[in-house]
């Protein structure tokens, strides 16, 4: 005996198995807005704490902590996912095809962004680790390279890697 079909439990599975392209895009456009909304807290949190001259509402590291997030959340979660909904949504309707090219890959996709996001937030809820690591990274809302050195991010919480420094 299968499930009902109104059933919450039904619409939950058909949205994890699902590969059709109109349901990943609005898949694609209600996590960015779910991230939208967590990004909004953010900025709101940051405006609080700059409504005051010399506010100790945030901390100055959970300050850096929450611009960095936001920034990143806001382009890699909400700009680009919409952007890719849209496409998603609309593309294989426009050019008159069933699907995408490779809709099991265009799943794959959706999920990686979204567990991926997850996984970007959940930093703040984890506890430090070894050396005092991991926690949210406070390296400000680009990232450049001479911000992410030692001398401008102390501690442990900061983008580290060759790559980053020239």
């Amino acid at each position: 005996m299968g499930e009902e079909h109104g059933s919450l439990t039904a619409i939950v599975q058909e949205l994890v198995y699902t590969v059709d392209h109109k349901k990943l895009g609005l898949m694609y456009i209600g996590s960015g807005l779910l991230f939208f909304v967590v990004a909004g807290i953010m900025a709101t949190l940051i405006r609080v704490q700059l409504f005051f001259p010399s506010s100790k509402f945030l901390e100055p590291d959970v300050f850096n902590r929450f611009f960095t997030m936001h920034g990143t959340a806001m382009i890699f979660l909400v700009a680009m996912p919409w952007v890719f909904g849209f496409a998603n949504y609309l593309v294989p309707l426009m050019i008159g095809t069933r699907d995408m090219a490779f809709p099991r890959l265009n799943a794959f996709g959706f999920w990686v962004f979204l567990f991926s996001g997850l996984f970007l937030f959940s930093s703040y809820f984890t506890a430090p680790g070894l050396y005092n690591a991991g926690s949210a990274p406070n390296v400000g809302w680009f990232a450049y390279s001479p911000l992410t050195a030692k001398a401008f991010s102390r501690g442990t919480a900061r983008i580290t890697g060759r790559f980053l420094s020239f």
